[in-house]
């Protein structure tokens, strides 16, 4: 049973089973699960931004609509972890690479285990995108539990 786990979770469908796994991995009453979402720098909005508007006025439609994504993601999550005995903490992060903020949040939080899914991709989607999975793998500080169940 692991004590620090790092969560990534990109929204879809393979995240309730990514979830499902931390319940069986963390151990009770003494582990904090780090809920992460990551989000382009460009799509991120400011802390106090209401409405897709920002602090100094301008008005953000596609930035409000990818910010109020990432925290549902998480707040879905948090609610299928409540009750679970873990303290769960939920972390909204920008970057442009997502395997990048993996790694360093994991180093950051001392995280003892990275739990995430991976998308089943086509060699030429893998090549064309690299799997997240694949590079936090090659360089996590950490142990990474991958789900592959994709849905129901």
């Amino acid at each position: 049973m692991f004590n620090i786990l790092l969560v990534p979770l990109d929204g879809s469908p393979q995240s309730v089973h990514v979830i499902n796994l931390v319940s069986r991995v963390a151990a009770q009453g003494a582990a904090t699960v780090h809920l992460l979402c990551v989000v382009d720098p460009s799509y991120l909005m400011p802390a106090g931004s209401k409405s897709g508007v920002a602090p100094d006025g301008v008005n953000y439609p596609p930035a409000y609509e990818q910010t109020s994504f990432a925290q549902s993601v998480l707040t879905a999550a948090a609610t299928q972890l409540a009750g679970r005995n873990f303290t769960v903490e939920q972390h909204l992060c920008a970057g442009s690479s997502p395997a990048d903020v993996v790694v360093d949040q994991a180093r950051l939080l001392a995280a003892e285990v990275i739990v995430m899914g991976h998308h089943h991709l086509s060699r030429l989607r893998r090549w064309a995108n690299p799997s997240t999975s694949g590079e936090v793998i090659d360089r996590s500080p950490c142990a990474v539990l991958i789900e592959t169940q994709d849905k129901g």
